[in-house]
């Protein structure tokens, strides 16, 4: 509440301010505009500059993230994976990306394979001798953080598209391969038309090599040739923030670098508008103030809804899908925050595997294992998580339960986790059972970090797997 109240009276004083400094200025702004045709051109420079950095910037920030160690694990280790989990899983990553932002596309291609992903699943194997690839190579060979990239969208009926090809590397600096979302260009086209209009003049995105990549329908050919704009871009002093040229009567060209997606910006002004400048002007200052008069009301309503989606976003990262408890990701995490505490002596420790899943696997199929795996995460929330344990799913049918305290009625925990098994009713599966290993820091010595538990209890419970399997009317698995 404080803080909407503060942002509150923070936009009235902004717009006090840009209504008070607006009113001062116009007096002299028309008057300033037709004896100085330079400093406008900054104006719509900076303009351009700051539109297709706010287009691009989150795009160019989002595909660096999704260079992460989960897709670099992933990769690292997908022989050890069957090829259509490991597509599906890449799949439903790039379909997030892709539903949370609403960009066209998201793309990973593996280098290992040469295998192109998109957020529709598996596109193709790239082939650099493919015209349609022959993108890949050069920017692997360039050694750049990231390039944009204009190109038809072929998982997608081949809109054109802006790609962000950003480069992925390992933690050793290795190159595994090329991720990034891509940007609609009709997205950058409508923002440069709108400023086109409204000022009467020509705007191009043109790339190093003075090639023009953005530009409207109608303004396609540039006023200035394309050797010309091409000598200019070469002659481009990159220590200065612009390169300006007269043009006629009043009219100018003004070229701007935009770092942030290596473009240049190409303004182009024909002249004679002078006389009705100062109109249009005051028009934009005015619908310039309304939208922020919009923007600043609503703030404070979009951050504290992004605030909470972003929470959202990173409870679910760590959230085990099919049984609800805490994933590995989860749990290496939460060894990381016990070692660092470094009191092992307050730790407990129960380590549980699932006894005959592959049977009820290979019997009656892996919906029945499915919900197997269910029952007994149920069983584990009642009798752990009720208690103050942290329940993790470290595998398919392996899972540790911790709590950083010293807990007398262990055995009775344990006892009603088995008087809980034997209430699993289903109509395939005939028995839950579940072995179980426990261990207390507080009675043991030598314990050097929690990974020390986990082993005493491990051993603990396979010796609990192997009574369970020594009972004739239980199959072993086959591994």
């Amino acid at each position: 509440m404080r803080r909407n109240f503060l942002l509150l009276i923070t936009s009235a004083i902004l717009i006090i301010s840009f209504g008070i400094s607006t009113m001062v200025s116009l007096q002299s702004l028309n008057k300033l505009i037709k004896e100085n045709n330079h400093e406008n051109s900054v104006i719509y420079a900076n303009e351009v500059s700051n539109t297709v950095i706010d287009v691009f910037s989150e795009a160019v920030a989002v595909s660096q993230s999704m260079n992460n160690t989960f897709i670099q694990s992933l990769l690292k280790n997908q022989d050890k994976i069957p090829e259509e989990q490991k597509n599906k899983v890449i799949q439903n990553f790039l379909s997030d990306i892709v539903v949370k932002f609403g960009y066209s596309t998201a793309f990973l291609t593996d280098d290992s394979r040469m295998a192109y992903h998109a957020e529709n699943g598996f596109v193709k194997t790239v082939d650099p001798s493919n015209p349609d690839d022959d993108w890949y190579v050069p920017f692997k060979e360039s050694g750049k953080l990231y390039e944009l990239n204009i190109d038809n969208d072929q998982a997608n009926d081949n809109r054109i598209t802006v790609y962000i090809n950003m480069r992925m590397e390992d933690s050793a600096g290795n190159f595994i391969g090329i991720c990034g979302v891509g940007v609609p260009i009709n997205q950058i086209l409508s923002l440069l038309r709108s400023m086109e209009e409204q000022s009467d003049i020509s705007i191009k995105l043109v790339n190093l090599n003075g090639d023009v990549q953005v530009a409207n329908g109608a303004q396609l050919k540039l006023q200035r040739s394309q050797e010309e704009i091409k000598a200019a871009i070469k002659d481009y002093d990159f220590s200065k923030s612009y390169a300006y040229a007269a043009k006629g009567m009043d009219g100018f060209c003004i070229i701007k670098y935009i770092p942030e997606c290596q473009w240049f910006s190409v303004i182009e002004y024909q002249g004679g508008r002078n006389s009705i400048l100062s109109t249009m002007l005051f028009k934009n200052l005015m619908i310039c103030l309304v939208i922020l008069l919009l923007v600043l009301i609503v703030f404070s309503f979009v951050l504290g809804n992004f605030t909470k989606r972003t929470e959202k976003v990173v409870e679910e990262s760590l959230n085990d899908e099919l049984t609800g408890l805490k994933n590995r990701r989860a749990y290496q995490a939460e060894l990381d925050r016990l070692n660092a505490d470094g009191n092992m002596a307050d730790i407990s420790v129960a380590t549980m595997d699932i006894n005959g899943l592959k049977v009820t696997n290979d019997s009656f199929g892996h919906t029945a294992g499915d919900e197997l795996i269910q029952a007994a995460a149920n069983i584990m929330k009642e009798v752990f998580c009720e208690n103050g344990w942290k329940v993790f799913r470290t595998g398919g049918d392996e899972f540790v339960a911790l709590i950083c305290s010293p807990v007398s009625d262990l055995d009775v925990l344990i006892a009603d986790f088995k008087e809980q098994e034997k209430l699993f009713i289903h109509d395939k599966i005939t028995e839950l059972s579940v072995s179980i290993g426990t261990v207390q820091g507080y009675n043991q010595r030598g314990i050097a970090c929690v990974e020390d538990l986990i082993k005493i209890a491990d051993k603990r419970m396979y010796t609990d797997k192997e009574n369970f399997y020594s009972q004739a009317t239980h199959e072993r698995r086959k591994r």
